[in-house]
C-alpha cells in the first residue's frame, strides 16, 4: 500500500498546491465523526505493522513489520523487516519474533497464513526487493516449527508478478497476488495472479490497483480490496485451477486496503477516508485518518459498518485490523505501533464476542 502512495503523492501535488493552503488544511483536518465502542491502547513496534494475519485456533496474531517511512522516503532502513507474533493469550501482550530464521534481509508487505489438514501452519510473505522498478518481487514460505515459531522453507518468484501488494495462502504452496500499480504508468488496472504449486496464471486484468485480498473459510471465495475503485470485489475460485468468476462487487465510501475474514465470516477492512489527508501525509508529515470497516459481505443487501474512525492522532494512516473476541487490533501504514482496542459490553455484543 504504501508505495502506491508515493503515485497518489506524484499525481496529487499540482491539484493540492492549486487549490491554496485553505484547501488543504480543511481536507486534512476536516471534522470527522470520531468513534469507537470501547478504549484503546498502544502496542509499540520496531516498525509499521501494516498487515497483519490471526491464527483463531492458537490465539495468535501475526504482523507485517518494517519501517515503510523511511522506504517511502527513499531511504534504506538500518534493520530488517519482521514477521512479529502477539499472543492473546498472554496476560500482557507483547511483540515478539515469528520467524527462527529467514533471509539476511527482509521488506515484508502482505502475509497470509494457512493450515493444512494435518493441522502444519504455512505462512507466506511478500518479500519487496530493494529497487522495485527493477528488482524481482519475492515470495517466501515459511513452515511452524513450534507453536507460534516458523522457519524458512522456500521462495518463489515469477515474472508476472511484478507489484506484489498482497496474497492470499489457498494451500500449502498455492497462493493468490494482488498488485498495485506501477509509479508514473498511468495504469488504471492489474493483474491477479495465481499460483498452483507449478505455474504462475493471470486469472484477472481488471483489478483496479489490488490493496488487500483475503479468502473464505471454506477456500471458495475470494474478497478483493480495489483500494482505486473503492470497492470489494467478490470473487468465485475454481480450486481445480485457480480461475475466478466475479459473484459481486461491493461499492464503498472509501478506498480499502487490507481485508481480515472474522470467525463469524464478516470482513474487518482498512479502509482510507480521505485520500487527499493520506497523500499529505507522506508529503508533510500530517495526519491521515484510520477507518475500520465491518462487512457482511454475502448479506442481501450487504451490511456495511464503520466500526473505527479516527482523524490520526491515535494511529494514523491505519491499513487492516483483526477482530477476535472482544478486541480489535488495528495496523497502520507508517505509525511504528498498533492499536489494542478492546469492545466495551454494547460493541462486543455488535462484534458477536
Amino acid at each position: 500500500m504504501f508505495k502506491k502512495v508515493l503515485l497518489w503523492s506524484l499525481a496529487g501535488i499540482a491539484v493540492l498546491c492549486a487549490a491554496g493552503g485553505l484547501y488543504l488544511y480543511s481536507a486534512v483536518n476536516r471534522d470527522i465523526d470520531e468513534h469507537f465502542a470501547g478504549t484503546c491502547t498502544d502496542l509499540e513496534l520496531p516498525g509499521s505493522g501494516e498487515d497483519m494475519q490471526v491464527d483463531y485456533e492458537r490465539g495468535y496474531v501475526y504482523l507485517s513489520v518494517f519501517d515503510r517511512m523511511a522506504t517511502a522516503k527513499g531511504e534504506t532502513p538500518a534493520e530488517s523487516g519482521r514477521i512479529m507474533r502477539v499472543d492473546l493469550n498472554a496476560p500482557v501482550l507483547t511483540a515478539e519474533d515469528a520467524l527462527v530464521n529467514a533471509p539476511d534481509y527482509i521488506r515484508p508487505h502482505g502475509i497470509s497464513i494457512f493450515i493444512d489438514p494435518e493441522g502444519q501452519r504455512h505462512l507466506l510473505m511478500i518479500n519487496h526487493p530493494a529497487d522495485r522498478d527493477s528488482g524481482a518481487e519475492l515470495i517466501e514460505r515459511f513452515t511452524e516449527k513450534s507453536p507460534g515459531v516458523y522457519q524458512y522453507a522456500e521462495t518463489f518468484s515469477s515474472p508476472l508478478i511484478t507489484r506484489a501488494n498482497d496474497l492470499v495462502a489457498t494451500g500449502p504452496r498455492q497462493f493468490y497476488v494482488a498488485q498495485d500499480v506501477a509509479q508514473g504508468s498511468g495504469q488504471k488496472f492489474t493483474s491477479l495472479v495465481y499460483f498452483d504449486g507449478d505455474k504462475y496464471t493471470a486469472v484477472a486484468e481488471d483489478i483496479e490497483s489490488g490493496g488487500g485480498i483475503n479468502v473464505s473459510a471454506d477456500n471458495s471465495l475470494l474478497y478483493i480490496a480495489e483500494t482505486g475503485a473503492k470497492m470489494i470485489r467478490i470473487v468465485r475460485r475454481n480450486p481445480a485451477d485457480g480461475s475466478v468468476e466475479t459473484v459481486r462487487r461491493l461499492q464503498l465510501d472509501s478506498a480499502p486496503d487490507n481485508i481480515n475474514v472474522a470467525e463469524d465470516g464478516r470482513l474487518i477492512v482498512g479502509a482510507h477516508s480521505n485520500l487527499i489527508a493520506l497523500v499529505m501525509h507522506f508529503i508533510i508529515g500530517s495526519d491521515a485518518p484510520t477507518q475500520v470497516l465491518r462487512i457482511n459481505a454475502l448479506a442481501t443487501p450487504p451490511v456495511i459498518e464503520e466500526i473505527y474512525l479516527n482523524k490520526g492522532a491515535q494511529l494514523t494512516s491505519g491499513s487492516g485490523a483483526v477482530s477476535v473476541g472482544d478486541r480489535l487490533l488495528i495496523g497502520s501504514i507508517t505509525d511504528k505501533k498498533i492499536l489494542v482496542c478492546k469492545f466495551d459490553e454494547q460493541g462486543a455484543a455488535n462484534s458477536g464476542a
